[in-house]
């Protein structure tokens, strides 16, 4: 991805800060010992990690994923034994003052995960509940894992990642994971010029937008 117009200039431009302010300190920090006798910390190391992390264009911040994309909900593992069932409790939150239509699906392993209800349609600031169970299949051992992400679509476009382990000790086990499904309308400094306050677009333009924008 090419940079933003200005970019290399602001990234030259904090090098050389870096290297004026390290020059001063450098200075400051001889004059005071020769005055006082008293050694001052050496800060060459902290300038240097500055004028480095200028350099890679990092600001170590933790930026979510853009507007389109789908919005993580964590990891859970469920750890089981044969012929026991791996349930997860979705509670889902309505943040808006309009009617909103829940709908759920399983991809990998689709097959061995049900739903209930298959659906929500929560009224405005509702909350429901969903129970999602997965039987492993026939012929599981031992060291099995079995991978499946679950999809919430709502407001946002969400998605669990849910790993069901197989072993000769477990139980049936359920998790419960909070889904806040609310619209933002705050416009972030890491946003993209085309992203869309409120609710996620449709699937489809979801995609074209993916596509249309490095």
């Amino acid at each position: 991805m090419s940079d933003i117009l200005g970019t290399k200039e602001l990234r030259s431009l904090a090098r050389a800060y870096a290297d004026v302010v390290g020059a001063q300190m450098r200075v400051g920090r001889e004059l005071f010992q020769s005055f006082t006798g008293t050694e001052l910390p050496d800060m060459t190391d902290t300038i240097a990690t500055l004028r480095d992390r200028s350099t890679r264009g990092s600001c170590g911040c933790d930026i979510p994923p853009p507007c389109w994309a789908p919005q993580p909900l964590g990891e859970v593992t469920s750890h089981v034994a044969d012929c026991k069932t791996a349930r997860l409790r979705l509670v889902i939150t309505n943040c808006s003052h309009q009617q909103r239509a829940i709908q759920l699906h399983a991809q990998g392993h689709a097959t061995q995960v049900t739903f209930t209800p298959a659906a929500l349609a929560l009224g405005p600031y509702e909350r429901g509940r969903v129970d999602v169970e997965f039987n492993p299949p026939a012929g599981a051992k031992d060291g099995d894992q079995f991978e499946t992400i679950v999809w919430v679509r709502g407001c946002k476009e969400w998605y669990l990642r849910w790993t069901v382990s197989m072993g000769t000790v477990g139980v049936d086990t359920k998790h419960e994971v909070r889904v806040e499904d609310c619209a933002d309308y705050v416009h972030h400094w890491y946003d993209h010029f085309y992203c869309q306050r409120g609710c996620t677009p449709v699937p489809g333009r979801v995609a074209a937008a993916a596509g249309g924008h490095s």
